[in-house]
């Protein structure tokens, strides 16, 4: 893409040649006033003569001048606006292809909110700060300069004398221009600033709309709001006053005319000098006095860019130390599904005096169902995130199949598992879009199977547009599970990563969300982060989490063998008092007997009720292409492992 930074990093052969055509056409373009000046310094010494041809000569003068400065103005704005567009267009894509690409760590330690800000921020403020200059701020310097150069020269070639003595009257253009582009360039980044605060609480009130409304906190909010904005004001009145300075100053154009005009009449009397050619003169000294003031707000435009530009490409040149990118890597041939974590130690890069994992051991074979239990904070969802290589382990290797996945290829690793969440992440699309997005390039037909194997296909054809029907339709969190679910099964991967995703529900949507689920699980390598154990009783093993560590592993029989000195079977007698505390509608709360639901193929009849508590969904990696859809939602999502739990 070129050099480190600069605000033409992005530019390639074609921008280029506009770049310069677009120079030629702004130097042009500066040309208009000089030239004019230098014709009409004709006209004016021939005023009162009868010849006919002369006045044409200089009126056809003037029309080839109109003529050549059209050419050129229009080569500027043509070429100028097209290369900003093609470089910004790049920008914007390298920016948010580097955000896709960075690991989870890197949001952690930003911060979900933050970094939402900034992403938004550079690919709209920042790259249309660009493009501004790029367009329009730039082609106007150099049409000021280009005014600025010609203008002198003229009024050299006119009269030197009046030139000379001048020129220091048309540098007193420079001193406003500097201090009030200074002034200004202080006192809008200190304005930035206070509206960002003023921002921040309009975007906490919207996002949390439902809470003020309940609490009654327009009024605060408001207050909050006015009280953020008085900075702004104040500095909005900064502003205005360097302003009135600013159209103040230009009182010296009438100095510098009244010292030009004492100075050309003693040329004309005492030197002999052509009035006409002194007045032109004392015309071009202004203009290009005026130009150069002009051109330098340009400059306080075309350095804040250049910081835009800075800012951005930072991001783009970020290189994470978990590539998504990197194309290097193992993929296997197919998939049985072994994992194994050995001797692991972790923590998060936001949080490292904190122990996550500490010399944490699994062995999940093929085919199998693990469930995972504890505390919140004792580990759970850490494995799932390690497994995806949201994270590397700080020690300690996790392998696939007997392969370490550090060694396999990311998003081959990643396309290999389906996750879902408790809470069900959809994109502001349509279904079909939403399913679609666990497969790129799903035909129609796979798009239903996975509906149907979801349990989904029933509800979504009852909606108003079908498929089409938009995620802003008022689905239930049943339907919501049941769509993330057809998106994982999409892919159709190897290994199911469900974390308490049935926890949030209600009853009725838990039995038609865990039909799917038990469904998608079988043959596939299970890992269940469960909260209601009921789920989990005929996993093919148990493995209660304390701190980091496995303190207890087994079937449920086993474990419940352990009595009151099992923790498990301590966490079991607790749920089961709670439930039984409850007011019931439905016998199929009982722990035990026929009725209960199977996970695993082949093993007792199933209930209404589910071993699972989770189901799956396809992986929501910061890394992935169809995250340009929602990007802001989706950037917010990225910290929820952070949490653990």
């Amino acid at each position: 893409m070129g050099r480190k930074g600069g605000l033409f990093r992005c530019a390639d052969g074609i921008d280029k040649l506009l770049m310069l055509l677009g120079t030629l056409g702004s130097i042009g373009d500066g040309l208009m006033s000089p030239l004019n000046m230098f014709v009409l310094s004709g006209i004016i010494d021939e005023y009162g003569t009868s010849s006919q041809s002369i006045s044409n000569k200089y009126a056809l003068r003037l029309l080839c001048v109109a003529l050549g400065v059209g050419v050129s103005a229009f080569l500027e704005g043509l070429c100028w606006t097209r290369t900003a567009e093609r470089q910004t267009s790049r920008i914007r894509t390298e920016y948010l292809r580097s955000v896709l690409r960075q690991d989870v760590g890197f949001f952690d330690t930003q911060g979900a909110s933050s970094t939402t800000f900034k992403v938004v921020s550079s690919i709209s403020a920042d790259a249309h700060s660009i493009q501004a200059v790029i367009a329009e701020k730039i082609p106007n310097c150099l049409v000021d300069l280009s005014a600025f150069v010609f203008s002198l020269i003229v009024a050299f070639l006119l009269s030197w004398r009046l030139a000379l003595a001048s020129l220091p009257c048309a540098l007193c253009f420079i001193a406003p221009g500097v201090a009030f582009e200074r002034l200004m360039m202080s006192l809008g980044t200190k304005s930035k600033d206070a509206y960002e605060v003023a921002g921040g609480v309009v975007e906490q009130c919207i996002s949390s709309i439902r809470i003020v409304y309940s609490y009654v906190g327009e009024s605060q909010t408001l207050d909050r709001f006015s009280s953020a904005l008085q900075d702004s004001m104040k500095l909005g009145i900064k502003q205005g006053f360097a302003k009135g300075l600013m159209i103040g100053s230009m009182g010296i154009v009438f100095a510098v005319w009244a010292f030009e005009s004492w100075a050309g009449s003693v040329l004309v009397i005492e030197r002999g000098e052509n009035g006409g050619r002194v007045f032109i003169a004392s015309v071009c000294i202004v203009l290009g006095g005026l130009s150069c003031m002009s051109a330098l707000p340009n400059l306080s435009f075309i350095v804040e860019a250049s910081a835009a530009a800075t800012r951005i490409f930072e991001m783009i040149d970020r290189v994470p130390e978990i590539d998504s990118e990197d194309e290097k890597g193992k993929v296997l041939a197919y998939v049985h599904g072994e994992i194994e974590f050995k001797e692991v130690y972790f923590s998060y890069p936001s949080r490292m005096d904190t122990p996550i994992l500490q010399g944490f051991n699994l062995k999940v074979q093929a085919g199998k169902t693990v469930g995972l239990v504890g505390g919140s904070g004792s580990g759970k969802s850490t494995v799932i995130s390690l497994l995806e290589r949201f994270y590397d382990p700080m020690k300690g290797d996790i392998l696939l199949d007997g392969y370490r996945i550090k060694r396999l290829k990311l998003k081959w690793l990643r396309s290999q598992m389906g996750l879902v969440n408790q809470e069900p992440i959809l994109f502001a699309t349509s279904i079909r879009e939403n399913i679609s997005f666990g497969k790129e390039y799903a035909t129609t037909e796979e798009i239903v199977n996975a509906a149907k194997a979801a349990n989904a296909h029933d509800f979504i054809v009852k909606l108003p547009g079908g498929y089409e029907t938009q995620f802003g339709f008022q689905l239930s969190g049943g339907q919501k599970t049941e769509d993330a679910i057809a998106r994982a099964l999409l892919r159709d991967p190897r290994i199911l990563l469900l974390d308490e995703a049935t926890s949030a529900l209600d009853t009725q949507s838990e039995r038609v969300v865990q039909d799917a689920i038990d469904q998608a699980s079988l043959e596939r390598t299970t890992i269940v982060i469960a909260h209601r154990l009921t789920t989990i009783h005929n996993a093919d093993m148990i493995v209660v989490l304390d701190s980091g560590r496995i303190v207890e592993s087994g079937s449920h029989d086993r474990l419940m063998q352990k009595g009151e000195g099992g923790v498990y079977s301590k966490m079991v007698k607790l749920q089961q008092s709670a439930t039984e505390n409850e007011p019931s509608s439905s016998p199929d709360h009982s722990m035990e007997g026929s009725n209960r639901r199977n996970i695993v193929p082949g093993s007792t009849p199933r209930s209404s009720y589910s071993v699972r508590a989770s189901w799956q969904n396809s992986p929501l990696s910061p890394f992935s292409p169809a995250l340009t859809m929602s990007i802001v939602p989706s950037i917010n999502t990225i910290s929820y492992y952070d949490s653990d739990e």
